[in-house]
């Protein structure tokens, strides 16, 4: 659940732009013969209605109906008592509570005379909804339509990596903040510290793992800090993710080297069990990529994965010799090369 303010500034995203991802979305739709096309948005995976609409919801789970022409619909399982602020925070006006998603929207495009409609980005709509939608459409047909969520830029556009950006700074300043020195504080307060400052930046949600030298970062507990701690954050500003992960104690000539380090390890192409297996028989280093995708936090990528051009990927390298050193930063992908955010 969202436990940070979630609002919408024109000036900062807007309308015009919003509009923009909508007719991409509508092309396709003509292209392909479909009337409609379905997303599905919910806390754990709410990318391309956000993207879209900048719905961003902080609990539970809605249906996005967008026409071909005509106004989009939001079919949302929360009660009526949100939906000024839904409307205040995003650019949907036609806001309806459903307790059966899939059910209501294919009344809805039943009654708009649908007859083909496209479900966008089906891999993330649950099935209940699918089938729902599929046996109360009965005069229609509902077809997977993957090239809707295939034609946005989502997570990679100028727009989408401004907004990264700035969700980076949010846990820059929270760590400039915090200070290298932590030496006999608990890990708990180190993390509310952190946590505190991101929020009162307005970040959405945060998630800050802090450990001793000599230990993976976790949850807190309570335990005291020695001059060298590792932090790892991750901060979601308007359903923007970027990863930050840092050595606390450590030189700031040692954070430079690293930072410069990461960048080579985020470079596409390459599978992430080779760029492990080099790190590791160099010095040993152990390397972690991440991916964030559909405007999620991070998803560890398994060994065979590669990066892509056009992917968000963070990557965290950690070194027990010579000093216990544990960073991680994030970058967009692009075909040059990896660019930090």
């Amino acid at each position: 659940m969202k436990r940070g303010l979630i609002e919408w500034d024109p000036s900062e995203l807007p309308a015009a732009t919003l509009a923009g991802r909508v007719a991409r979305v509508r092309s396709v739709l003509a292209e392909r013969g479909l009337d409609a096309a379905v997303f599905y948005t919910s806390v754990a995976q709410p990318g391309i209605v956000r993207y879209l609409t900048h719905f961003l919801p902080y609990w539970n789970e809605g249906l996005l109906v967008l026409p071909r022409e005509g106004e989009p619909t939001l079919f949302v399982a929360l009660s009526n008592r949100v939906f000024p602020w839904i409307k205040g925070s995003s650019t949907l006006q036609d806001v309806r509570a459903s307790r059966n998603l899939g059910v209501d929207a294919a009344r809805l495009l039943a009654e708009r005379g649908a007859a083909r409609v496209g479900l966008g980005d089906s891999g993330s709509i649950p099935y209940r909804v699918i089938e729902e939608l599929r046996s109360n459409l009965a005069d229609g047909q509902v077809v997977d339509a993957p090239e809707l969520a295939a034609r946005l830029c989502l997570g990679a556009d100028a727009d989408e990596l401004r907004l990264r950006g700035h969700a980076g700074r949010i846990a820059a300043d929270a760590l400039a903040a915090l200070g290298p020195n932590v030496a006999g504080r608990t890990d708990s307060a180190v993390a509310g510290q952190l946590d505190g400052a991101m929020r009162l930046n307005r970040a959405e949600d945060t998630l800050v793992l802090v450990g001793p030298a000599g230990r993976w970062p976790g949850l807190p507990t309570g335990i005291t800090l020695g001059e060298r701690a590792h932090v790892v954050v991750q901060v979601e500003y308007k359903g923007h993710w970027v990863l930050t992960g840092r050595t606390l104690g450590a030189s700031a000539d040692a954070a430079a080297a690293w930072q410069a380090r990461l960048a080579t390890l985020a470079a596409p192409g390459r599978a992430v069990g080779a760029l492990a297996a080099e790190a590791r028989a160099h010095d040993g280093t152990e390397v972690y990529v991440y991916r964030s995708g559909r405007g999620a936090p991070f998803t560890a990528l398994d060994e065979r994965d590669a990066l892509v051009a056009g992917d968000v990927a963070a990557v965290l390298a950690y070194r027990a010799a010579d000093g216990d050193d544990l960073y991680g930063a994030t970058f967009a992908v692009e075909p040059a090369g990896p660019r930090p955010i």
